[in-house]
This record gives structure tokens, C-alpha cells and sequence, in this order.
């Protein structure tokens, strides 16, 4: 059977500033890109082969402007170890919480949610709230 084409899809209260903090804080690459009246309105974005959609809320969607969040678990201590990088890279505000185990968080600007799950044996202290300086 064919793998289907799934993903998640955050609303955003303004397509145009989400797809510069996806693209020059978090570090996504572009997929593909839908304007309205010269503005980003719905775009896709891929990290590391996670591609996620962002999509400008309007009065029909406001109500989820935000309210996402999507599971990324990581397989090793390589994945795990090359999100530590990017994170520090980047200076990428995160935070930790417990979800059955110690979860790395990022936040976007209108609060949508990114948990990064390590693999069970890179679940230790060194898991910890890394926010730049």
C-alpha cells in the first residue's frame, strides 16, 4: 500500500511573520508557498524530513489559531543529539516538560507546540530547559 500524504496543519494569527520564524529562527526550508493579496497564506515547511503546514487564520478558524501540537519522536541518540545542536545553533527558546518522560518544547509566536520526544535512552539530565542567554 502507498504511504498517504499526511500533516499537521498549525493556525496562525499572521501567515506572513509564522513563515519568517519558521524559516529564520527555527530553520525550515520552504516546501511550497500560497499567497493572498501578496501575503503568505497557507505554506508548507520541512526540518530534518518533518514537513508541517502553517495556515493564516481567519474568522472561521481563529479559534485554533494556537492550539497545536505535534509529537516528533526521536529514534536515537544521533536525532537526539542533532536537535541539541540546532537548538544551541539557533539560539531556539525551549522549555521541558514531563510527558511520560522529558519532552523538549518550542513554541512558535502564537503558542502552537512542538514536543520532541528522545529515544528511552537519551531521556536523562542533560534533557534539561537550554534558553539563550
Amino acid at each position: 500500500m502507498d504511504d498517504w500524504y499526511a500533516r499537521a496543519v498549525f493556525f496562525v494569527s499572521d501567515g506572513e511573520r509564522s513563515l519568517h520564524f519558521y524559516t529564520e529562527k527555527l530553520g525550515f526550508k520552504v516546501d511550497w508557498k500560497f499567497e493572498y493579496e501578496g501575503r503568505a497564506d497557507v505554506f508548507q515547511v520541512k526540518l530534518h524530513g518533518f514537513a508541517l503546514i502553517l495556515n493564516q487564520g481567519y474568522a472561521e478558524t481563529e479559534a485554533r489559531v494556537g492550539q497545536g501540537r505535534v509529537f516528533i519522536g526521536l529514534d536515537d541518540g544521533e536525532q537526539t543529539e542533532s536537535l541539541r545542536r540546532h537548538i544551541e545553533e539557533r539560539a531556539i527558546e525551549t522549555t521541558v516538560e514531563h510527558w511520560g518522560k522529558p519532552t523538549r518544547v518550542i513554541r512558535d509566536l502564537d503558542g502552537n507546540e512542538l514536543f520532541f520526544w528522545p529515544s528511552l535512552t537519551e531521556a536523562d539530565g542533560d534533557w534539561r530547559d537550554r534558553s539563550p542567554e
